[in-house]
């Protein structure tokens, strides 16, 4: 563990609610130390911190523009770490002169790049601009050389680079001087678990009100369950986004599907309390990976379908914890969801190997074990 040690942990945003964030938060709950947060904004959970520290300004610029206040802010903390969490600009900033005089941690989340002329159909211009998917640092990730990614990390001393994304590991893992180690995708360990029910099973979905996740692709396939699980309900846990009543009119009023957009207080009992949980994502990045309640759906057994996208595959494993479908394919998601409700051995199996993978290699212990170590190495 790190001894007592300060650990300032540098995100642009924050939110517990969301993947980064929550694991940002599960590594100050974990790891010895006095942690503070410091970043652009901070919206919720927030209690893991000895301090928080808003900078203000633009997130997508995020430090670059806040570099007098980021200065002022840690010479009055003294880190003995900084752990930078970032997407593929992360060697970038762990490169700017404010945070040189620190000992430095980077966990890059995902190297994303801008989707595929074959892929931009699956989602409007405004509906990818809208989410993570088409942004300006997604644009800039695209055209970063591996090799400046790694000068710019040589530059800063960083030595240790974290990360849930196999393709981060590729990009970096065997450059000289860098040492690149997986970190587990943190799932929770949670005694309750589904139950199977062939009469009435509900298909849960939890997440960001948008079309890029893959919501129009889950309401298109849903009346294609019902017509072979008649029972079949639908359950929307939806954080609200700018789509939502776009994805509220495609939804209408039909009796077997419920919308929430309320917070929940309790993920892990809603999801305990479905039959099978469901991410449709149409992009390799639709969040950061992993996809945090992907996870957290197989710590309560309770069987997955998604898709065959990078930012599940850092959490699913096809055919092993749970069921992939091609992006953008209704009938492709409906087949597997019947495949699951339909036969109890098979969502047995699923709901089986899911405990197995959060205990064996997913859950926040063993991240914050991996993290603990990346500190004690950047310290010696």
């Amino acid at each position: 563990m790190t001894g007592g040690r300060r650990v300032v942990h540098l995100i642009a945003e924050y939110s517990a609610r969301e993947a980064m964030g929550r694991t940002v938060a599960e590594t100050a709950a974990r790891v010895d130390g006095e942690h503070h947060l410091v970043t652009a904004h901070a919206h919720d959970g927030t209690s893991p911190f000895a301090g928080v520290h808003e900078l203000g300004g633009s997130v997508g610029t995020f430090p670059f523009g806040r570099t007098a206040d980021l200065a002022g802010v840690l010479a009055r903390i003294g880190p003995d770490v900084v752990h930078v969490h970032a997407g593929a600009l992360g060697p970038l900033q762990t490169a700017l002169p404010v945070l040189r005089p620190y000992r430095t941690v980077l966990t890059a989340y995902a190297w994303p790049t801008v989707p595929g002329p074959a892929t931009w159909r699956r989602a409007t211009l405004a509906e990818m601009r809208a989410s993570n998917v088409l942004q300006i640092r997604v644009a800039l990730t695209t055209m970063l050389p591996s090799a400046l990614a790694t000068a710019a990390l040589h530059r800063a001393g960083v030595s240790t680079v974290l990360t849930p994304d196999p393709r981060v590991e590729r990009r970096l893992g065997g450059r000289p001087g860098i040492t690149v180690s997986r970190l587990p995708s943190g799932a929770p360990s949670d005694e309750r678990r589904a139950r199977f029910d062939a009469d009435r099973p509900t298909i849960v979905f939890a997440g960001r009100a948008e079309s890029v996740r893959g919501l129009d692709t889950l309401l298109a396939a849903f009346p294609l369950v019902r017509a072979r699980i008649p029972g079949a309900r639908l359950r929307l846990l939806l954080i609200p986004r700018p789509e939502l009543p776009a994805i509220l009119a495609r939804a209408g009023h039909p009796e077997a599907v419920e919308i929430v957009t309320e917070p929940v207080t309790d993920l892990l009992a809603e999801l305990a309390a479905a039959q099978v949980g469901t991410w449709p994502f149409k992009f390799d990045y639709t969040t950061s990976p992993p996809a945090m309640a992907v996870a957290e759906a197989m710590s309560v057994g309770l069987p997955v379908v998604a898709t065959d996208v990078a930012c599940v595959r850092a959490v699913l494993q096809p055919g092993v914890n749970g069921l992939a479908v091609p992006p953008a394919r209704p009938a492709a998601l409906a087949d597997a969801l019947v495949t699951v409700l339909g036969d109890e051995l098979t969502w047995r199996r699923y709901a089986q190997a899911g405990v197995r993978s959060v205990r064996d290699r997913l859950g926040w212990d063993r991240a914050a074990a991996v993290t603990a170590r990346a500190y004690a190495d950047t310290v010696a």
